[in-house]
Parts: structure tokens; sequence; C-alpha cells
């Protein structure tokens, strides 16, 4: 498909790329990759004789090309999920030996289709061998069974009798981004230049002695550095940046760009320094960054959450940054972008951010839509440089810990297993000595509207035992602070419980929603960010809404 893109660059203009339907495709691609497309997305082998069920969601309007050409039939059965959707079931008999199957599509159809197998004759037994995608799971077809593994909870209610105990050959809805062509172009209203921009704020160690910056160029600028002084004085200190190219490569005016990160180390604690970004002549706006302090000085952050790349959170952003400017960091707990693969989206959230983030750093927190369909989180882990000392087996940077003062803070990924997290999250606890304790997830421990039961019952338990101070989330778009929470139940007082926020960058939701006796503060309607001031043992909390208005408030005093 790179090979495809390439070549369709070079051959057509913005409106004919954007033009393309299928049919179209299927003109311009060679006999050599219509073949690969229609035989290589799927393949295994049979050791016997065997039936094959495409079970292909109806509301795709165009059906894969290859289907019919390679004798698959549609049937009369239909297959119906938890959200009740309908899907049609194409079927082929075939000999023992391999089966190829084509791709889903040329649309971006994320409810991409999933496969049966089973036997010819009632009784038979058929096994499945050199599968590829070699990762898929292969389970039993029955009411209940999941076929999405990036969507696990969306589970089969409707098999008909006939494909049940049958191999369900599981996928996930990202592969409906192999072949897209067809509404697939895009362009960024932010593209790169030879100067350098999107300037990034950000630890990846520690934050009294070390600052990550991160900007980006157009790809003719292969090398980059950071000059930085102590405010006051004359002298620069100059640092060369590690080069990253990152593609996009369904962008049309900004495919490539390079991705610039330098780390300053030997700096000291709570000291502001000036910097700028560049090479040669061209150097960004000289801006300023503090170090973290020692001990249990005072400090203060803000978070927010959802930013969805949105104007409307651009400014919320920009708002916060004017009111408080003292405010030494801000987190965002998830769903920076909605589509966490395209770059035109980061490209507004940095854009938004401008003059912000290139002097308050940033910490965040993967949502569902920054790794999405389970393609993983390759652009928002290039974009940020962030810890690596995450649990053992994760990838380094989906989650991760800092220090900053009295503080510990907990940054996990709703993404990865629940349980290898539960683990480092109880090694992080038992280790600290820190006052405050925090922690940023994206999907809410607490939520009228969905229930992350999972996810309290691996995690709830660990921040009762050590005490976490406060969590804060994102995901369902309205603002919610809980009664301190322990056991499940709300406590009288914060030293016996954690808090639980939720707060969104936008608007949000604005219909009724259910009440809750755990719920002590909550409202729809109002895009909102906390801020938190944390001074030895007294934190103050406030909500604000973006004219800095106090929404919610409270104080905790150890």
């Amino acid at each position: 498909m790179d090979g495809v893109f390439t070549r369709l660059y070079a051959d057509l203009d913005r409106e004919a790329l954007a033009s393309l339907d299928s049919d179209k495709v299927l003109g311009l691609i060679t006999d050599e990759e219509r073949y690969v497309l229609a035989t290589q997305y799927w393949t295994f082998n049979v050791d016997a004789a065997a039936v094959v069920s495409v079970v292909r969601h109806v509301a795709q309007e165009v059906v894969p090309f290859w289907l019919e050409e390679a004798g698959f039939i549609k049937t009369d059965m239909t297959v119906s999920d938890s959200e009740n959707w309908t899907y049609e079931v194409w079927q082929k008999r075939v000999d023992a030996g391999p089966v190829e199957l084509g791709i889903n599509g040329f649309d971006m159809h994320r409810s991409v289709y999933f496969v049966c197998v089973g036997p010819q004759q009632p009784g038979g037994r058929v096994t499945i061998s050199n599968l590829s995608p070699a990762d898929e799971a292969v389970i039993e077809m029955r009411d209940g069974a999941w076929k999405y593994r990036d969507w696990d909870d969306l589970y089969i209610k409707g098999a008909p009798d006939a494909l049940k105990g049958h191999h369900l050959l599981t996928t996930y809805r990202g592969r409906a981004r192999e072949a897209h062509l067809v509404g697939a172009f895009r362009t960024t209203p932010f593209p790169s230049s030879a100067a350098p921009d999107q300037i990034v704020l950000t630890w990846s160690e520690d934050p009294r002695a070390t600052q990550s910056i991160q900007w980006r160029t157009g790809p003719d600028t292969k090398t980059s550095a950071v000059r930085y002084r102590k405010t006051g004085d004359q002298d620069y200190a100059q640092v060369t940046a590690t080069c990253e190219s990152i593609e996009d490569r369904l962008l049309m005016n900004d495919r490539y760009i390079n991705h610039f990160t330098a780390i300053l180390r030997g700096l000291d604690p709570a000291t502001t320094y000036a910097y700028s970004v560049g090479n040669g002549d061209t150097w960004s706006d000289e801006a300023e960054f503090t170090t973290a302090p020692d001990g249990d000085a005072a400090f203060s952050f803000v978070c927010f959450a959802d930013t969805h790349y949105s104007a409307d959170a651009g400014r919320l952003i920009q708002a916060a940054f004017r009111q408080h400017p003292e405010t030494a960091f801000s987190l965002i707990a998830g769903d920076v972008v909605s589509t966490g693969l395209y770059r035109n989206e980061w490209d507004h959230v940095f854009e938004y951010g401008r003059d912000v983030f290139d002097r308050w750093p940033v910490a965040i927190a993967l949502g569902n839509h920054d790794d999405q369909d389970g393609l993983g989180a390759r652009l928002p882990l290039a974009l940020f440089a962030l810890p690596e000392n995450g649990p053992e087996g994760v990838e380094p940077e989906r989650t991760y810990s800092f220090r900053y003062a009295n503080a510990l803070f907990l940054v996990m990924d709703v993404g990865t297993s629940f349980e290898v997290q539960a683990r480092w999250i109880e090694d992080q606890l038992a280790q600290t000595d820190a006052t405050w304790k925090f922690a940023v997830f994206h999907f809410p421990l607490y939520s009228v509207e969905e229930d992350y039961a999972a996810i309290r019952e691996q995690w709830g338990q660990i921040f009762d035992k050590y005490h976490i101070d406060m969590a804060f989330h994102g995901h369902v778009h309205y603002y919610l602070r809980t009664k301190p929470m322990r056991n499940l139940q709300p406590v009288a007082d914060a030293a016996d419980g954690t808090i639980y926020t939720i707060s969104i960058a936008q608007s949000g939701r604005r219909y009724p929603l259910p009440e809750a006796e755990y719920i002590a503060k909550r409202f729809t309607g109002v895009a909102v960010y906390p801020k938190i001031d944390v001074d030895g043992s007294r934190l103050v909390y406030r909500a604000y809404d973006i004219d800095g208005k106090v929404l919610d408030e409270l104080i905790i005093e150890k």
C-alpha cells in the first residue's frame, strides 16, 4: 500500500485523490496489487474439508471486490451483536489446504469482517494452522463471543446454529485502515516548514534537574539544537537534538516531518532558564521554563481532559495559562485528539497550545482515541518524550511516574493490561515517601454512564491500601467530583478515601444524568479545568470555567 500511495501522489492531483471511489481505485492499481489485495489480507491452512464464512457488516455499502470472484456466496444467515448491528454471512466450501482472503475494502468501514471456519460434515473437525496475521486470536463461535480485540465489550448475541462451535477468527477495527483510499486523503492547515515550531516541554527524567524539549521542522532540516541559559546570564549552553522522521502517508500537503527531541541535564532545582530551538540563522523566539523544586516547596498544576483537538479546548488552555501563569505544569487525562493516527489533529493541538506548551511542561495519559482501533499509539509516543519507568513488558511511555516536590504522579494507560499495571502501581506506592499521591488515567472509576468495574477491581483496592489522594479522569464528557471513596463506599473524610474527578475541556454532555450516592459535585455543558495548589500538607482544589469563575472547590489538610 505504501507503493500504491506513492504512485498515486505522483500521478494524481489533490482533487483526484479526494474524489477516488472503489471503482476508480480498481482501475488504478496493477494486476499484481489487485492479486495481493484479494488474497493476502488473511491467510491460513485447514487440514480438512471446511466451510469458510466471511461475516460482513450490512451497513458497508460496497461489497469487497474479491468476495464473489473468490467463489463466496451470500447466504440467508445473519449475525447480530450487543450493539444490534447486523452482519450477513457469505460462505465457500474449501478442500484441505490454503485459504486466502482479501481486504475489507478501500473505504474505512471500521466494522471489518470476521471469519468463521467449520467442518463441512456434522461432527467433523477442522484445525487451522499457519494463520497470518499470526497474532489474531481464534476462539469458539457462540453467543457472547467477542470479535474485535480492541473492543471486547462488543459481543455476539445472535449466532446462527449452523455457525456455533466453528472457529471464530477475531480481528481488530484498525484493519479497516490498511487499504484505505476512498475518502482517505487529508490536509493540515498547519504544515511544517524549515523553521522550528510545535515546541513542547515534557519530562522524561527528573523534573528537578532535567528538561525535555520537542519540536518539529519540515523534512529538509536534518539537524537542530537547543540553546539555553539561566535567566540573567549572558552565556548559552547548547544541546544537539535527536531527530526522528515521522510519516502520515495520507496527509497530502505534509506527508513527512522531522521531529526533534533534546534533553537538558545537570540543571539546578527551582531555577528559571531561557531557551530557544533551531539551527544556524533560524531560531525560535526565546521562552522560559522553571525546574522543579527540592523538598516540599509549594507548587500548582492544572488538569485538562478530552481536548479532542478542538478549538474550544484550545481556548480553555490559553485561558488557563493567562489566568494562572504561576502554574508549574499541566496534565491531559487522555483523548488529546480524536484519531491518534492523524497527524493533522496533533497539528491542531500544538497550534492551539502555542505559547503555552513551550512554557508549561505537559504530561499526557493515553485515551482510547489516542490509541485507536488496536493500532497502537505510535504518534503520541513519538511526539511526547515521557518517562520510561513503567511496568516491565509494557511499551515504554505508556505508563509512567514522576515526582514533583512532595507529590508522586502515576500516569496509567487504559489500553494496557490492568493487572500488569496493578503490580507496578503497588510497587510505586509502597516505595514512595511522597506526602501527596495522584493518579491520572482516562477511564473513570466512578461514572453514571460507563462502568469500568475491571479497573476498580484491579486498581481501586490498591488506591485504598496506600491512600491515593486524588485521581483525574476524562472520557465521559462532563464534570464530576466524588466524595472520598474507600472500599467502593463514600467516607466522611479525605484522609480516609480517594477523591475521583472527571473534567472536560469542551462543553460536553448536555442531557440529564442519573444521580449516585458517591457524587459530591457534577454539572454538564461547561468546559472546565481543575487547578490544584499544593503547599506542604495543604491542598486547595478549584475547578474553573473559561472565564475564570470557580465552579467547584475543596481544601484538604493533612
